[in-house]
């Protein structure tokens, strides 16, 4: 009977994840990148779905490292695209960022509550009022990832995103997002995002690590991407938050492999990175008033 019974708990959980994720554990292994499809998870349609009006299955790419080892922890790099974020977001920066050995990567698509064309950008830009949805839908398939692969280092995880991704990473951090905020420590926003970053100095958000990065070639609003970049980092450095902006040379609105070396340096040599920017001691209220 004992025996019955736990082979009955044993199928029944492992329907529930097949039917959850689309794949077994079991193919979730070292060097391989693997879909984590969700099509019945009760997620929203993707802003790729959305903008596309395609029939698209929310679905997260997963990669453990070449050197992975269960008995060990290893940091999580989640890249968050750009534009309407794709299928499945892209699983390729977030390698190149991070390398084969020794970071767990994934990817996931973005979201948003609506799509107004009237707006800028035919409507396709993350805003606050997308916050809750995107926070429940990141909950459920990360929190599916740190099921499978619970031995994850919160303090070295980065979240890295670029353009209409950064600004999905911004408007969670400013929103307090506990789910993001208690599983990574890092988050970069590559050339967007910076007017969307607020509040940076309440609990959580605070201990964090950022880096904004801004790239030097004109277009439309860049002297005041740099502007903001900037003040970002002298105004939360004041009250002794660990934010740095870096101009990137020759670079426009794009995300390639030079600028993911710089970001893959700054994950992966956080002193070194940080060395020429001296902090400024906390303030107190009192200094304040």
């Amino acid at each position: 009977m004992k025996i019955h019974s736990f082979v009955c708990t044993w199928f029944l959980a492992a329907l529930f994840f097949f039917s959850v994720t689309g794949v077994p554990a079991q193919e979730l292994t070292p060097g391989k990148v693997t879909d984590l499809v969700f099509s019945d998870a009760s997620l929203p349609p993707t802003l790729h779905a959305m903008m596309t009006h395609q029939g698209v299955t929310p679905t997260m790419t997963v990669r453990l490292p070449d050197d992975f080892d269960s008995s060990k922890t290893y940091p999580l790099l989640v890249y968050v695209p750009g534009f309407d974020g794709g299928l499945k977001g892209n699983i390729g920066n977030a390698q190149t960022i991070a390398g084969n050995r020794g970071w767990i990567v994934a990817s996931v698509p973005l979201y948003k509550k609506t799509v107004d064309t009237s707006e800028p950008a035919g409507g396709i830009l993350v805003s606050f009022e997308d916050e809750p949805i995107i926070a429940r839908s990141y909950e459920i398939m990360l929190g599916r990832l740190f099921a499978l692969v619970p031995h994850i280092d919160r303090e070295r995880s980065a979240m890295v995103g670029f353009s209409n991704g950064a600004l999905t990473i911004a408007v969670l951090v400013s929103c307090h997002d506990e789910f993001i905020l208690g599983h990574f420590r890092n988050f970069c926003l590559v050339d967007h995002g910076m007017f969307h970053l607020t509040d940076l100095h309440k609990q959580g958000a605070r201990d964090c690590r950022f880096l904004v990065l801004v790239g030097d070639k004109q277009d439309m609003g860049r002297e005041l991407k740099i502007c903001q970049s900037k003040l970002l980092q002298d105004e939360w450095q004041l009250l002794g938050v660990h934010l740095s902006y870096q101009i990137m040379k020759d670079t426009g609105h794009e995300f390639g492999d030079r600028q993911m070396a710089k970001v893959g340096e700054w994950l992966r040599n956080p002193a070194s990175a940080d060395s020429s920017r001296q902090r400024e001691p906390r303030q107190t209220v009192e200094g304040f008033r």
